[in-house]
């Protein structure tokens, strides 16, 4: 059974392949970037609300307020960033560097998760709490993804 940091971490690792991909592509390379960055939005956009809607709450149940409002705020900078990124054209050298402040937010987020809130989560968690929220956050993920698919698509 998987428990919500290793769940979280491989949303993480996704992530983190897919922004390398788009980052390895050139100004030219229009319809590669907007076809990856698609693809990339619709996950990322998916994984914050359900981390939010699994993992930072629990943590707000457990009195951990603070952290969760942090996340939840870089959260919404990120999908701001997105949403930008998304109505620009692809072929600019703006949205390239634009795409590159975004991702190093995404990067110092998903480190600090890693490092400082998966901590917390495992000292406020039982090894029990820790797997059902797992199980919640895939159950989540197979029902948004598909149907975030079905309406972009």
């Amino acid at each position: 059974m998987t428990d919500i940091f290793t769940r979280i971490k491989q949303d993480h690792d996704k992530a983190r392949g897919l922004m390398q991909q788009i980052k390895d592509t050139t100004d030219r390379a229009e319809k590669k970037r907007e076809e990856l960055f698609e693809a990339f939005k619709l996950d990322l956009w998916a994984h914050h609300k359900i981390e939010e809607a699994t993992f930072y709450s629990k943590l707000e149940s457990k009195g951990e307020d603070d952290e969760s409002l942090e996340a939840k705020n870089e959260h919404h900078m990120v999908n701001s960033m997105l949403e930008e990124l998304d109505t620009m054209k692809k072929d600019t050298k703006e949205w390239g560097q634009k795409f590159h402040a975004m991702c190093e937010l995404i990067e110092h987020h998903m480190d600090e998760e890693e490092e400082e809130f998966f901590d917390l989560g495992r000292k406020e968690f039982s090894k029990e709490e820790a797997e059902k929220l797992g199980e919640r956050f895939d159950a989540r993920k197979k029902v948004v993804v598909p149907a975030l698919e079905r309406v972009d698509g």
